[in-house]
């Protein structure tokens, strides 16, 4: 069953992923002697992973206003 608790973390998840793959990449720049697109890529891998925790907490709360005994399945459309 798809709640709304569900879909919401597995999307936050997701995006943490792509900011570890997008600091991977980094890495892989300044392996290869890039250092200004690698430190360009951490720095935007910062931000999203600072976006992503402010997301985070700005969803605790907004599912914490909700009714706890609602645990009907959300619409997937």
């Amino acid at each position: 069953m798809i709640t709304p608790a569900s879909r919401l973390l597995f999307w936050i998840r997701a995006a943490f992923v792509g900011d570890a793959a997008i600091a991977a990449f980094g890495g892989l720049l300044l392996a290869v002697g890039s250092e200004g697109a690698a430190f360009a890529c951490f720095a935007f891998a910062l931000v999203r992973a600072a976006l992503g925790v402010a997301a985070l907490l700005i969803a605790m709360r907004a599912l914490e206003r909700r009714d706890p005994n609602d645990d009907r399945p959300s619409s997937v459309r």
